[in-house]
């Protein structure tokens, strides 16, 4: 094995990386003082483990890290590599070649490598045991090291020799095994103390365990039932859903329906109208008819009268002649007088009759002529009626056209005018619709306001939410925290006094001792030490140490007392016991003085105990002539000082005995009888303080889930008002939509109305023109027929006149006859 070479970088003075290589022989650094050789071999001594700043001169380990110069700023880590020939394989490594490196850093942080191999500061120091190598290596001889190897004592040469004989290793390995299995019999005893804890805890725990699996099964059917639930809700929802679309749909088609019907009522309304002009002249063709025949009636009328008067006048000749053959029939002599009267009348009447035969001739054929004029007066009347009655007919269906055109006129005027009112109307509702639509407009502005500022005020709320959540889950995880920490304690508490009722890591001969104590069979028994003494926290270690064995010695009141225990141990087989009676143990002068001053001192061990007064001789006699000190460096001081002639016992229980010898390493078996009483005061005491800082903790949950109830209650408001304020804002939504289509709607009217009026002003026009027309020709017809009328009359008066002529003649010629 060789060194060959070591990489520095950042240690102490070597700022840069610095390379230091090594041959064969010897290699000598020589320098002045102060100019960094002793760093070299720190450097090695640091790289091999060594943890003690003494040993590297500095204060801390930061020291060990380049502190910067004035021109230089300080580093952040050093590093040291030793690099080793080995390829003798002195070391117990597979490898020509070893490099051991080290790297600390500010933070404190160290690393230890093996080929750039992290690895662990044991792995380390095994891998150099036996060699002459290490932090505690014979190999690394610095100042003064040869001197402490003389002066120093057997022990630490042992240490040396075994370390230059190779056994250092397996001496290592011993200690090792020694601490494993220290350490397996410490965590076995705490197991069976965990054992005896848990044992009466499996119980509760079983208990508890049944309840957990039942809340389980309940949960399960808790959540199924609400899963059923929302499944009901949910499929209830649906139906009233299908039933609110199929009322929706419903409505939707009675809408379309009715809308259809209005289409068709207006249709309808549109040929009633046009129906109804036809029907207007209609009735006015069938007026004009019905005049006709009132003139034909009243022309019958004639007729019949002319006839009823000749039927009057044939039947006042036949009742006139009936009377006259009544009268004749009387009587024959009158009727032959009178027939002797009429004859010679008959004779002057045949003279006259042929002269009247003459004249009714001449009457005959004047009535002849009369007859023929009054036919042809008659044809002519009837041709000028025919053209009066076509001249009516045409007159008639002028006025019918010009009183539809008229009627329409109307019509289309007051339509006109309706249409008029209904623009202004629609107008008037266009411009409500417009204001309505501009304050819904604004109304739905405000209402995104409002959504917006619930929405921003339900974040805070959230946020505050989140806040007070995170400071209610710290509480409670305190508060959880806390109540562990109160139930680790109870439990710790109740551990140990059950250890301390049970006499748990007492000899069995004093349990027996104290057993029978209480059962009153022995009298006078005060108790062990351990039991009537009490030592603060930080000295109970040094005070356990002091008494040793004597922590166990069982107090009694009298030496008869002691000897009655040690006969009933003896007859009992009960064990060995050490009693010590008050009357009978004197304490012992302590002579020794001046160490009252030396640093490190903390005080004779009698007086840090406390007790009762008639115990005193014994604490004294017991622990009056040992001191306690800091540690075991402040230790050996004071006892090399007074030529080792004191007992002296360190805080963490190390002691150097009378005469030099030392004791020291793991706690001994009885540690912790002593302090097991105050460990029980102060953890009942944390108790109390626990539960104090749980109840304060509890209250300041209960006011943290207040103040969450709170801003839940508020996000429910803010959420309340923002669902209204959404609501809100759809219906006036819908509203702005439904005010909209009306305004489309009315525009649509209105855009209509108008059209129809530019075809109403159209055809008004038309019909104005056309009612103009009929005007003029119903003018120039009523002419011709006052003309036809005028002719008619005259025609008819000379037909007048030649009838009264003929009837004349007509009378004349029935006179005649």
């Amino acid at each position: 094995m060789l060194l060959s070479s070591i990489e520095v970088q950042g240690f102490k003075s070597f700022a840069d990386k610095t390379v230091l290589k090594f041959g064969k022989g010897i290699t000598a650094v020589v320098g002045p003082n102060g100019s960094g050789k002793s760093n070299i071999s720190d450097a090695v001594r640091w790289v091999l483990g060594e943890q003690s700043t003494k040993s590297l001169r500095g204060q801390s380990m930061e020291d060990v890290i380049f502190g910067g110069t004035e021109t230089r700023r300080p580093h952040g880590f050093c590093e040291v590599t030793l690099n080793i020939n080995n390829t003798d394989r002195t070391l117990n490594f597979d490898n020509d070649f070893v490099a051991i490196t080290r790297r600390f850093y500010r933070s404190h942080e160290s690393e230890y490598a093996i080929n750039g191999v992290s690895v662990r500061l044991k792995d380390i120091h095994e891998l150099f045991m036996d060699t002459g190598l290490g932090r505690d290596g014979y190999s690394m001889i610095g100042q003064g090291k040869i001197d402490n190897i003389i002066s120093s004592k057997s022990g630490e040469r042992r240490d040396i020799f075994e370390e230059a004989s190779g056994i250092s290793k397996y001496r290592y390995r011993k200690i090792e095994a020694e601490r494993k299995l220290n350490g397996a019999e410490e965590n076995l005893l705490r197991l069976h103390d965990i054992l005896d804890e848990l044992k009466s805890r499996v119980g509760p725990l079983e208990e508890q365990s049944k309840k957990a699996q039942k809340f389980l099964e309940l949960s399960e059917e808790k959540k199924g039932l609400e899963i059923g639930l929302w499944l009901y809700t949910l499929n209830n929802s649906k139906e009233a859903l299908r039933s609110h679309e199929s009322k929706i749909a419903a409505a939707e088609l009675s809408y379309k329906e009715i809308e259809n019907a209005l289409e068709d009522f207006d249709r309808k309304s549109e040929q009633n109208t046009a129906y109804f002009a036809k029907l207007t002249s209609d009735i006015e063709g069938e007026r004009l008819n019905i005049s006709s025949t009132n003139e034909e009636i009243v022309k019958l009328n004639g007729e019949i009268s002319v006839l009823e008067n000749n039927i009057s006048h044939n039947n006042e000749n036949i009742t006139r002649l009936n009377e006259e053959k009544e009268s004749l029939s009387k009587s024959d002599s009158d009727a032959l007088n009178e027939i002797e009267e009429k004859k010679s009348s008959a004779l002057i009447k045949l003279t006259e009759k042929d002269a009247l035969n003459e004249k009714l001739k001449q009457l005959e054929t004047t009535l002849s002529d009369l007859l023929t004029d009054s036919d042809s007066i008659s044809r002519k009347i009837e041709s000028q009626i025919r053209a009066l009655n076509t001249l009516s007919s045409e007159g008639a269906e002028m006025r019918v056209q010009m009183v539809t055109a008229d009627t329409t006129i109307s019509e289309i005027t007051a339509r006109s005018s309706d249409a008029n009112a209904t623009k202004e109307q629609y107008n008037s509702e266009l411009s409500v619709l417009d204001n309505e639509f501009e304050e819904t407009e604004k109304l739905l502005f405000k209402f995104e306001e409002i959504i917006e500022s619930s929405s921003n005020t339900l974040k805070g709320y959230e946020l505050r939410l989140q806040s007070r959540i995170s400071s209610t889950d710290a509480i409670k995880q305190e508060l959880d925290s806390v109540r562990l920490d109160v139930e680790a304690k109870k439990r710790r508490s109740q551990l140990l006094k059950e250890l301390e009722n049970n006499m748990e890591g007492f000899a069995h001969s004093v349990k027996n001792v104290m057993s029978q104590s209480s059962l009153g069979v022995l009298k006078g028994i005060c108790g062990p030490i351990s039991k009537l003494i009490k030592v603060e926290k930080e000295y109970s270690t040094a005070v356990e140490t002091a008494l040793a064995a004597a922590i166990q010695n069982v107090v009694t009141e009298t030496e008869a007392d002691a000897k009655r225990a040690i006969n009933y141990l003896k007859t009992s087989g009960g064990g060995r016991a050490t009693f010590l009676p008050i009357s009978t143990i004197k304490a012992r002068e302590f002579k020794e003085h001046g160490f009252e001053n030396m640093f490190g001192f903390i005080g004779i061990a009698s007086n840090l105990v406390e007790c009762d007064e008639k115990y005193r001789e014994i604490i004294e006699y017991l622990l009056g002539a040992t001191l306690v000190a800091e540690d075991i460096d402040c230790a050996a001081t004071i006892a090399k000082k007074f030529g080792y002639r004191i007992k002296i016992v360190t805080l963490d229980g190390q002691v150097i005995n009378t005469g030099g010898s030392l004791t020291g390493g793991s706690l001994i078996k009885n540690a912790g009888l002593l302090s097991r009483s105050s460990d029980i005061e102060k953890i009942e005491a944390d108790i109390i303080s626990l539960d104090k800082k749980a109840q304060e903790l509890a209250d300041k949950l209960t006011s943290a889930n207040e103040a969450v109830a709170i801003v839940e209650a508020d996000i429910t408001a803010a959420k309340a008002e923002l669902t209204t304020a959404n609501e809100d804002k759809i219906r006036a939504l819908a509203e702005l939509k439904r005010i909209d289509d009306l305004r489309n709607n009315l525009k649509s009217a209105i855009s209509k109305l108008e059209s129809e009026q530019n075809a109403d002003t159209n055809k008004l026009t038309e019909l104005k023109r056309k009612s103009a027309e009929c005007a003029v020709k119903i003018e120039e017809i009523d002419a011709k027929k006052n003309e036809l009328q005028a002719e008619i009359d005259s025609m008819t008066g000379g037909r007048d006149s030649l009838n009264e002529n003929r009837e004349n003649l007509t009378q004349q010629i029935t006179d005649v006859k």
